[in-house]
């Protein structure tokens, strides 16, 4: 009986380290294109929350024949922020238990408004943003509702957008048409610390008193932000029930946010999407707008009757 042990076929070494090098590159080329997959998937959920607060807005409309308001409220404490539109919205976005848990008739700093200021929306949250860094402060949100192209921005009489402070407007005020005037727009949050500095996403503090938009710009672009003396006291995307939360067609898409005393600003809208940010025209339509977009056309769709003429796409 032959014992001759048989001929095994086995991988060299050489072989081997081969095999383990081709995954590696397919596992390189495979990556990206998941993460890619992954950014498209996300990207469409952030287009589809701005398409539901446009829904919300118009039904909002149909029952009261008018927008809500940018920040607001029946009682608000002298000094105290006013609330959000997304609050005057839950009841369209089926969040009418949360509605019913705010008391409009009390500041939203009131401890009556905590339970509510604490909860988290997720139709609020484009998944393509960071986690909320400061979730004590309450539910953040990354969608805020476009009080126009000036950079003073809290005062009622200079806000040119659809919502402005204390008042609620109407879609026949809109006299540019609700297709040619932007109504929400993303924004990232801030990261949450004073401590740090974070371009994309930080606003800072400017000095220095802007007597125009192009000069709030100027002024922005001109501030040190390796200093950290110039990060702005403020935390911008949280709590969603907080009217403050509001961005400006000062500049476009994905640039650098200033605030200067007193209430001056430039507060783009932003987003974490590659390329520019998700826009929701007054008509409801959702409209994924490039950073490299004209910005005297910006400035046109931010305003509700300042009566250009849009020439071209954004």
């Amino acid at each position: 009986m032959n014992h001759s042990p048989k001929n095994r076929a086995a991988f060299t070494l050489v072989e081997l380290l081969v095999v383990i090098a081709i995954i590696g590159v397919l596992v390189s080329l495979l990556l990206p294109a998941v993460q890619a997959a992954r950014e498209a998937a996300r990207r469409m959920q952030c287009g589809n929350n701005l398409k539901q607060i446009g829904l919300a807005l118009h039904n909002y409309h149909g029952s009261f024949d008018a927008l809500p308001f940018a920040a607001g409220g029946t009682v608000p404490a002298s000094g105290s922020p006013g609330y959000s539109a997304l609050s005057q919205l839950l009841p369209y976005l089926e969040q009418a238990g949360l509605h019913e848990k705010i008391n409009f008739s009390r500041p939203l700093t009131d401890p009556t408004n905590d339970a509510a200021r604490l909860t988290n929306v997720t139709a609020f949250r484009c998944p393509s943003d960071l986690d909320n860094p400061q979730p004590q402060t309450g539910g953040a949100t990354n969608y805020m509702a476009n009080v126009g192209s000036q950079h003073i921005w809290q005062n009622p009489l200079r806000q040119d957008g659809p919502f402005i402070r204390a008042r609620a407007l109407k879609f026949r005020d809109i006299l540019d048409g609700t297709s040619n005037t932007a109504a929400f727009a993303e924004r990232m949050l801030t990261d949450g610390s004073n401590g740090m500095i974070s371009l994309d996403s930080d606003v800072f503090l400017g000095s220095g008193d802007p007597a125009t938009p192009d000069e709030t710009i100027q002024m922005c672009y001109a501030t040190d932000v390796t200093n950290l003396a110039s990060q702005f006291p403020i935390f911008m995307g949280a709590p969603w029930i907080n009217g403050q939360h509001v961005y400006l067609h000062v500049d476009v898409p994905n640039r650098r946010s200033c605030g200067f005393f007193p209430f001056k600003a430039t507060m783009p809208a932003s987003s974490r999407h590659i390329g520019g940010a998700h826009m929701l025209r007054c008509d409801g339509s959702v409209q994924f707008v490039t950073q490299s977009v004209n910005l005297t056309l910006w400035r046109a769709v931010g305003t509700r009757a300042g009566g250009e003429r849009l020439e071209g796409e954004l």
